[in-house]
């Protein structure tokens, strides 16, 4: 009686196993069949989208941009064209996005579709507050002092302020906040300026006269010399090649 109950339960576990890699088999050779053909069964899925598209007018037709400067429409026609009168459910938009920011002056950018025909383009760009020389080539860089790109077109030197020495263009903001709240720039032109030894500027002005700052307060520098300036004629200021501000309570002036 025992060596029958015995069987019947050899029996009943053994079915148990054959079903269960019975499915096991089965599961591995469908994922076999759909693993080597799936690039088959993608192009009939993405075929059949591209066909609804088509029929149904949801279709990649235009694209609208916001925030565009100095960035050129035809950078961003180009990388589109190739994707024109594509589905609109298919358009690549991480790739798309990842080949916009080989642009030197794109930041940021968000894509979006209206799920019908346009793709909306939201460009954040770097802002250049100066140039920056260096091995006698100019480059724009931002208010970090990020270097964006090599200048190209010679009317941006006159807009911005050169800068030179090492870290300068690192330093910049600060030495530029100052000019600003002093309304220096409106005064007086600057023809560049000169970061020293990572530690003070001297900034060149009108025909080339040399102001040296202090390392302490730049500003203090600036503002002993708008105060020397109301006594100085334009005759004296031509013949004057530079101004020693460096000691807050003692300007030289070298004549030439």
């Amino acid at each position: 009686m025992s060596q029958n109950l015995n069987r019947k339960k050899l029996s009943i576990f053994n079915l148990k196993n054959l079903y269960v890699y019975g499915l096991i088999i089965i599961f591995l050779f469908s994922f076999f069949l759909i693993y080597n053909n799936k690039n088959f069964i993608l192009k009939i899925l993405y075929d059949s989208v591209e066909s609804v598209s088509k029929n149904f007018q949801y279709q990649f037709t235009k694209f609208d941009i916001n925030g565009l400067k100095r960035v050129k429409y035809d950078f961003i026609n180009k990388n589109l064209e190739k994707h024109l009168n594509s589905s609109i459910f298919l358009l690549p938009l991480e790739k798309i996005n990842n080949n916009l920011k080989e642009n030197n002056w794109i930041k940021n950018i968000k894509l979006r579709t209206n799920y019908k025909d346009t793709l909306f383009i939201e460009l954040e760009e770097y802002v250049p507050i100066g140039l920056y020389k260096f091995n006698n080539k100019l480059f724009y860089f931002d208010n970090n002092g990020k270097i964006i790109e090599k200048v190209q077109y010679n009317n941006d030197i006159t807009k911005f302020i050169t800068f030179s020495g090492q870290s300068s263009n690192l330093k910049a903001n600060l030495i530029i906040e100052i000019l600003d709240n002093l309304n220096f720039k409106s005064e007086f032109k600057i023809n560049k300026i000169e970061y020293l030894e990572n530690r003070r500027w001297d900034i060149y002005i009108d025909k080339n006269l040399k102001l040296m700052l202090s390392e302490i307060s730049p500003k203090k520098s600036l503002i002993n010399f708008i105060n020397i300036k109301k006594n100085l004629s334009q005759i004296d200021m031509d013949n004057i090649k530079l101004i020693d501000l460096r000691n807050l309570n003692k300007t030289i002036i070298t004549y030439y």
